[in-house]
């Protein structure tokens, strides 16, 4: 499986949205809590992933602050029906399978 560009994009849900594209969902502040991302597949699936901030659930996310070209630890499992269907690494903006 090819790896896959992490494009941020206002938002996920407009026709043409690429594989692996992302958007934040905010806190009341504004800042970024995490994002939501189409599966770099291109099955076309969204996921989220929460950063870990202060008060944020398990799984979390440590981000790198970067918004165009993040980088998330640990790997991302994009889970259907409770199994894995990608897994992978998000650094420096790119989706790289495992």
């Amino acid at each position: 499986m090819a790896e896959a560009i992490a494009k941020h994009v206002d938002d996920i849900d407009v026709d043409g949205v690429p594989p692996g594209a992302f958007e934040f969902y905010v806190t009341a502040e504004h800042d970024p809590a995490g994002m939501v991302y189409l599966c770099p597949c291109g099955c076309g699936r969204k996921g989220a992933l929460e950063f870990r901030l202060p008060g944020a659930g398990r799984p979390s996310w440590i981000w790198d602050g970067d918004r165009e070209r993040p980088t998330l630890t640990p790997s991302v499992h994009h889970l259907i029906g409770g199994k894995t269907h990608w897994h992978g690494h998000l650094t420096a903006g790119v989706w790289e399978p495992c």
